[in-house]
């Protein structure tokens, strides 16, 4: 990793070596001789490189599934289940975050303290201290607390309407901080005013949905907000945020929000990151081969049966990857045909693959009686 760092920095003198000072001849020559043996040749195996590059860093990457992040307080699925999940493109990550950037206005305490009041989720139940069920009556009582009302800046009407929008089936009334709620039905039960009461209090009064926990900190002077729980559409649109630098963890929701090409570096981004916090560092541009062919379709694609394998031209490419019935049955039925053009399926078959001097027809023209 240090190498690759080193050069990373190098690469910054890059313009002085263009304009012809700033180097030694030494230095240039050595940088010279770098980059030529940084370029690979015509019919390389670099997708095999690349997958080898990656893939034996990674078994030396723990199992531990979680890291604490952001003061001990947020965990985040890391080491090789993370890695897991962006190779294969995991719909619905284990555990969603968020980093959220201020805008250089609104970098202070207060308002970093603001905006997390706007993200984090709460619910009915996390503002109640006391809750009562009147058998008689057939009605819930709630106590709440005050304290969190004011913090949250919501009041006991804002809850009410609330619960009216996510119970349909209820009838809510406000007495100072206590609510008191019954079924709207003329007939019913014990039994139908628990389910009432368990679906009022998942009610969300405030924030936004899916955001469970919020940890703000301050590093380098610059106040940043790290969620449990990812909403990345409605947070770009909060005003104090910085819509430039804020990111999320999901990869399709990336791809939604921001398009494909946002996309594409959040998969090299997430892969260095999983990698370098266990001290193992992999050349970025088997990074980046892995999240071009992730997501040169214009969409995101793991590298799985219904991903990148499952999208290949060649049936018998695909067929040598699981399911290797179903491919060749449905292939079959398609009237599909297989120019061999590809190297698994000419490996397949028994030919030489188009790699490397394979690539190449070339026939040597031998003088007569020469016997070289």
């Amino acid at each position: 990793m240090s190498d690759r760092l080193e050069w990373k920095e190098r690469a910054e003198e890059l313009p002085q070596l263009y304009q012809g000072r700033g180097l030694s001849q030494e230095e240039k020559e050595k940088l010279e001789e770098r980059y030529r043996q940084m370029q690979y040749e015509p019919g390389e195996s670099i997708g095999v490189v690349a997958a080898q590059s990656l893939s034996e860093p990674a078994t030396q990457l723990t199992m531990e599934t979680y890291h604490q992040a952001g003061g001990a307080q947020v965990s985040l699925t890391a080491g090789l289940p993370r890695l897991i999940e962006i190779v294969d493109a995991r719909r619905n990550p284990k555990t969603p975050a968020m980093d959220v950037y201020l805008h250089e206005d609104y970098n202070s305490k207060d308002d970093a303290l603001e905006v997390a009041r706007k993200l984090r989720q709460v619910v009915l139940e996390d503002l109640i201290t006391q809750d009562t069920i009147d058998i008689m009556q057939l009605q819930v009582e709630y106590k709440l607390n005050e304290d969190l009302l004011d913090d949250y800046d919501i009041d006991a009407e804002d809850v009410k309407a609330r619960i009216e929008e996510s119970v349909r089936k209820s009838k809510v009334s406000v007495d100072g901080n206590n609510i008191v709620l019954e079924s709207s039905k003329d007939d019913y039960d014990l039994r139908d005013l628990k389910k009432i009461k368990v679906k009022a209090e998942e009610a969300r009064i405030k924030g936004l949905k899916g955001i469970e926990q919020v940890v703000v900190n301050e590093q380098d002077g610059e106040w940043r907000l790290q969620t449990a729980g990812s909403s990345l559409r409605k947070t770009l649109k909060i005003k104090e945020v910085d819509e430039t630098r804020t990111k999320s963890n999901d990869l399709f929701e990336i791809l939604s929000v921001l398009g494909v090409e946002a996309l594409r570096q959040t998969i090299v981004d997430e892969v260095n990151e999983t990698l370098e916090a266990q001290g193992i560092g992999v050349d970025d541009r088997h990074i980046m081969l892995l999240a071009d062919m992730m997501t040169k379709e214009g969409e995101l694609n793991g590298t799985t049966r219904y991903g990148i394998m499952g999208n290949k031209d060649s049936i018998l490419a695909r067929s040598v990857f699981e399911e290797t019935k179903k491919h060749l049955r449905e292939g079959s039925l398609r009237g599909e045909t297989d120019d061999l053009e590809g190297v698994i399926e000419n490996i397949l078959v028994g030919q030489p693959m188009p790699n490397g001097t394979g690539m190449i027809d070339l026939k040597p023209k031998f003088a007569p009686g020469d016997d070289d």
